[in-house]
C-alpha cells in the first residue's frame, strides 16, 4: 500500500554541533516515504557542511536571517508532502514517532493534527557529568504543544496558515492557537516520542525576557479574532 509522502522540516541557525543527531533520528523513522529539508536561516558555522555530507537524503535551502518562524516558512514554501513535520535542530525523535502518529491518522480519517508529549534532557558541557531532571516538572513528560511534535496535513496548515515572523518566541504557540479556534480534530498521544535538548544556547532559554511581551501580544490577537467572529 503506497503511503503519504511527509516532509520533516528543520530549521537551524548556526546548528552545527547537533544537527547530524537530529538528521539521524529522522532518517531513522520506519515509515517512508519521506521528505527532509534543512532550512537554514543565515548559519555562518558548519551547518552547510553537515547538512550538505547527507547528499540526496537532504535538500538544504538557505535564507538570510530571519528567525525560526520565517526558517520554517521556508521550509514550508519549499516541501512536497501531504503531511508536515517539524524537528529543531538540537532536537531528536523517538524512532517510531511518525509512524505512531500515522496510525491515528489511519484511525482517524477527519483527524487533522496530531501531537505528542515531549521529554526533556540535557546534555552535558565539555568535562562535566549530566545532571539529572527527574527532580523538577521541565524533567518529566509533558504535553507538547511544540513544532517539534507535530504532525499535520498539509491542506490544513495551508488553511491556517503559515508562523508569524513578527514572533521570535511564541510562534509555535500561536500557530496552536489558530488552529485550536479552528475547531479542528486533533489528538494528543500521551507517548513520549520528541526528545527536547536543554542548553545554554537554547533560544527559549536567551529570549525568556521577551517572551511575556509576545505572550500578551497573542492573547490580544486571539480576544481580536474572536471578537470578529
Amino acid at each position: 500500500m503506497n503511503q503519504p509522502l511527509i516532509s520533516c522540516i528543520v530549521p537551524v541557525f548556526n546548528g552545527e554541533r547537533y544537527l547530524a543527531e537530529a538528521l539521524n533520528s529522522i532518517i531513522a523513522q520506519p515509515h517512508k516515504p519521506l521528505e527532509i529539508i534543512v532550512a537554514d536561516d543565515g548559519s555562518s558555522d558548519e551547518t552547510a557542511s553537515v547538512a550538505r555530507g547527507y547528499g540526496a537524503r537532504v535538500r538544504y535551502v538557505w535564507q538570510a536571517n530571519q528567525g525560526p518562524a520565517a526558517a520554517r516558512n521556508l521550509g514550508l514554501s519549499r516541501a512536497e508532502g501531504d503531511f508536515i513535520a517539524f524537528l529543531d535542530a538540537d532536537d531528536i525523535w523517538y524512532p517510531e514517532k511518525l509512524e505512531r502518529q500515522m496510525a491515528r491518522f489511519r484511525a482517524r480519517p477527519e483527524l487533522e493534527y496530531c501531537v505528542t508529549h515531549v521529554q526533556n534532557f540535557c546534555t552535558p558541557k565539555d568535562g562535566e557529568t549530566a545532571s539529572g531532571l527527574e527532580n523538577y516538572y521541565v524533567g518529566r513528560p509533558l504535553p507538547g504543544y511544540v513544532t517539534q511534535t507535530l504532525l499535520v496535513r498539509r491542506s490544513f496548515f495551508d488553511r491556517i496558515g503559515p508562523f508569524n515572523t513578527v514572533l521570535t518566541h511564541g510562534d509555535d504557540t500561536d500557530w496552536y492557537l489558530r488552529a485550536k479556534e479552528s475547531g479542528a480534530e486533533m489528538e494528543l498521544l500521551h507517548d513520549s516520542l520528541v526528545f527536547r535538548r536543554l542548553h545554554d544556547a537554547n533560544l527559549s532559554k536567551l529570549q525568556a525576557a521577551a517572551s511575556r511581551n509576545e505572550y500578551l501580544h497573542m492573547l490580544k490577537a486571539a480576544l481580536d479574532r474572536r471578537r470578529l467572529r
